[in-house]
């Protein structure tokens, strides 16, 4: 009677190790799945290319184009101040969108800048396969920072960079390698790639850690590199590029405290502006006046 009760507690011990094997292979496989359809719809979302021009707004310009030194062709365009040689402020749109979206946001320094929108890579007109939610986009900004060296009419020294959403990360990451830029405005920036995964993750609770694992696999095999070096932050404590940040108290994509953590460990001169009841894109139509007057202010002082 012993023996055989040893024998059946031997065999329900191998039926429950089998058990959790089995378990244990099928939650892996699960987040491998999950984490590739969201490392894919995130890199290949769904493009956007508008109809709005600057035209669309009585502005002339000039339709351009120029090329990463990864050798893809960006397009955008250049809308000529009135006056010759000026400053020019470089425009990025946030994600995924394109160009036209960021154009009622920042016409309004055509007053006294150049101005040029484009396209990163991949989306709009640009070329590419695949977004990196801000790696290689900062290939893009220099790349639209040495076509603007190439024009008689844009003084070089004075070259300032206002972003948003990814385009505000992108700003602040490359800001630090490029010295042409001299002054970046940051609205609505996340602070580390990171942090969006968590964000993207959270509602998967005790499974957040292996799904996020399993994303910077995808990431590893894929684009060749870690989304943990996507890091606005990092880039802030090394850079010396005076900053603006604004974020609304209400953004619910990207929180504020992401401009929190940012203005906190920036290491050159550094403001942020928080826009009470503003959601994610709704600072400067909260009060378009007072936006306005910062930003160029902020312009002026440093260009």
């Amino acid at each position: 009677m012993g023996k055989t009760s040893q024998s059946d507690s031997k065999k329900a011990k191998r039926f429950m190790l089998k058990i959790l094997i089995e378990l244990a292979i099928i939650i892996v496989g699960w987040a491998l799945v999950v984490s590739f359809f969201a490392f894919y719809t995130s890199i290949r979302p769904k493009k956007i290319i508008g109809s709005v021009t600057p035209e669309s707004f009585g502005y002339q310009y000039q339709a351009v184009s120029f090329k990463t030194e990864d050798g893809l062709n960006l397009k955008g365009w250049f809308v000529p101040s009135k006056t010759s040689p000026a400053g020019t402020i470089i425009v990025l749109h946030g994600y995924p969108a394109e160009k036209g979206d960021v154009l009622t946001w920042a016409l309004f320094l055509h007053d006294r800048y150049n101005l040029l929108f484009f396209d990163f890579r991949y989306f709009g007109e640009s070329e590419g396969s695949y977004t990196t939610i801000g790696w290689k986009e900062q290939k893009d900004l220099q790349a639209a920072v040495s076509y603007l060296k190439t024009r008689s009419d844009v003084d070089p020294q004075k070259i300032g960079v206002m972003g948003f959403s990814l385009g505000g990360a992108v700003a602040i990451m490359g800001a630090g390698n490029i010295p042409e830029v001299k002054a970046v405005v940051a609205d609505s920036p996340y602070a580390t790639l990171d942090d969006l995964a968590d964000m993207l993750f959270r509602r998967f609770s005790i499974l957040k850690k292996p799904l996020i694992w399993s994303a910077k696999q995808w990431s590893k095999l894929f684009l060749k590199f870690d989304f943990s070096q996507v890091s606005p932050l990092a880039a802030a404590r090394n850079s010396a590029t005076p900053l603006l940040l604004i974020h609304g108290d209400q953004d619910r994509q990207i929180p504020l405290e992401q401009s929190k953590k940012i203005f906190e460990a920036a290491k050159g001169p550094v403001e942020l502006w928080q826009v009470n009841g503003a959601d994610h894109g709704g600072a400067y139509f909260q009060n378009k006046e007072i936006y306005e007057s910062k930003v160029l202010g902020f312009f002026e002082k440093y260009l």
